[in-house]
């Protein structure tokens, strides 16, 4: 039996939604999920097999579990009741507060964007604007770091792209955290920097108990369960070329983590870096005095835009690359190991004793750093440059010159980063970059002569060699 059953067609349609919802929901949604989160545990299995640190389970934790970590800390509800109290606020003000800080300050690893998308897309940024290269003091000491410790990268701090730089050359064996400033929370860089695990803080809040503590509880909790970091001693970009004064307080948190959580040590591994041109050494030299902190985050948005038109032209191969970037990294460092050599116990220590330890492990590892520092041709051109002054060189003798230079420091053990087969080039190409950038200029009887503005520029870059010796 068969009738003809008509319905209006807006039910129609509105049935045919249902269905497909339906189908949606309860059958295609669930498998996509499924193979999505597959795939992900191979990725996550085969990243942590392929990385020599391994990759912390507490990394890919989401932001929420964080977020609810951090906020339920013991010392960060006491300091959140103990503001409302003198404060007079009701306690759900400061709670709001925090939560507010927590979420600019906590990061999300996103797996995808840093071992995949971000990875390539880093290397071939990168790669148009540096010539890359490694070098190790003692690849198997590096290999041999035991997992149960949170490995450290200390390093100098020339450029806003030493995070991007170290994290790229640390890929292959970790996945790093590294600290940002209130710059950060500019858009697009906080969404893009949380993504890769950088925690954003407001250098301003160092006053503010409750941002503090919140900084605080969060490096610890991350370094506690063995999520590698990284560390600038010196706080700041160096203005004139040299290491900066100590800023002690992040490595004052990371160390309170020993013993804690799954981490049995503490191991620092320092870097030391050095490039033949570092991108914002004009801003770095106009602002010797005042620093970049008063600029807000229009400036960092504009600072970036004009960043992202000086790279254009490389991005596409209209322009040479700036030059060569070493990274060298040093020897591990492992606390427990300092603590024993130097007899301290930082964590049984008095806060009084426990500063002057922190202190001293600090200048340790500065120490090491600038004796890893590279010295690069651009550095061993400058110093014969300010060397002429005006009588001048020519070419053919500056290269001489820095050439017996860079001998003189390799004999007395110095970093030089000079390959013996295409030395003449890296000499030709940093002179090509000090030329064009008019930091000296070729006069009309074949001499080379620092400009008076280009003197700022060659001092700057001369700084890399330690204790500079004079030249022949």
């Amino acid at each position: 039996m068969s009738t003809l059953a008509t319905i209006p067609l807006w039910l129609l349609v509105t049935l045919g939604i249902f269905s497909a919802l339906g189908l949606w929901l309860a059958v295609i949604a669930p498998l996509l999920t499924r193979l999505f989160y597959r795939r992900r545990q191979r990725s996550v299995r085969r990243l942590d097999q392929n990385l020599e640190f391994g990759l912390s389970p507490y990394a890919l934790a989401s932001r929420k579990l964080w977020l609810d970590r951090l906020l339920t800390d013991p010392e960060v509800v006491r300091v959140v009741a103990s503001i409302a109290e003198q404060s007079g606020q009701p306690l759900e003000v400061v709670q709001s507060r925090a939560l507010q800080d927590a979420q600019e300050i906590v990061p999300f690893f996103n797996l995808l964007l840093y071992f995949r998308i971000g990875y390539w897309l880093g290397r071939w940024v990168l790669r148009t604007m540096y010539w890359i290269r490694t070098s190790y003091d003692d690849a198997d000491a590096l290999a041999d770091i035991d997992r149960d410790s949170c490995v450290v990268l200390v390093s100098n701090h020339r450029s806003n792209l030493d995070p991007f730089m170290l994290i790229y050359m640390a890929s292959r064996r970790s996945a790093v955290s590294y600290s940002a400033g209130e710059w950060a929370l500019a858009w697009p860089f906080r969404y893009l920097l949380h993504a890769i695990g950088f925690y954003i803080l407001r250098r301003e809040g160092g006053g503010d108990e409750l941002h503090r503590t919140l900084v605080q509880r969060y490096v610890f909790l991350a370094a506690s369960h063995c999520m590698p970091q990284g560390l600038f001693l010196e706080g700041g970009l160096s203005r004139d070329g040299l290491m900066q004064p100590l800023k002690l307080g992040l490595l004052n948190y990371l160390v309170k983590a020993r013993g804690h959580g799954s981490c049995r040590d503490i191991v620092f591994v320092p870097v030391g870096l050095s490039y033949d041109r570092i991108p914002e050494d004009r801003t770095l030299l106009a602002h010797q005095q005042q620093g970049f902190r008063d600029k807000g985050r229009l400036y960092a948005s504009m600072s970036f835009a004009r960043f992202a038109v000086l790279m254009m032209p490389r991005m596409i191969g209209l322009s040479k690359p700036f030059g060569t970037v070493v990274a060298r990294f040093g020897r591990p460092i492992s606390l427990a190991r300092w603590e024993q050599e130097t007899g301290n116990d930082v964590e049984k220590a008095e806060p009084g004793s426990r500063r002057t330890m922190v202190t001293s492990l600090g200048n340790t590892l500065r120490q090491e750093i600038q004796r890893l520092i590279p010295i690069l041709a651009i550095s061993l051109l400058a110093e014969e440059l300010l060397l002429a002054g005006q009588q001048g060189v020519t070419e053919l003798q500056i290269k001489h010159r820095a050439l017996f230079l860079a001998r003189r420091l390799q004999a007395a053990g110095e970093p030089v980063i000079l390959d013996p087969l295409t030395e003449d080039a890296e000499f030709s190409q940093a002179l090509y970059m000090i030329l064009k950038r008019g930091i000296a200029e070729l006069g009309a009887d074949g001499c080379l002569r620092a400009t008076a503005a280009g003197k700022s520029f060659l001092e700057y870059y001369r700084n890399a060699i330690p204790d500079t010796p004079g030249s022949d």
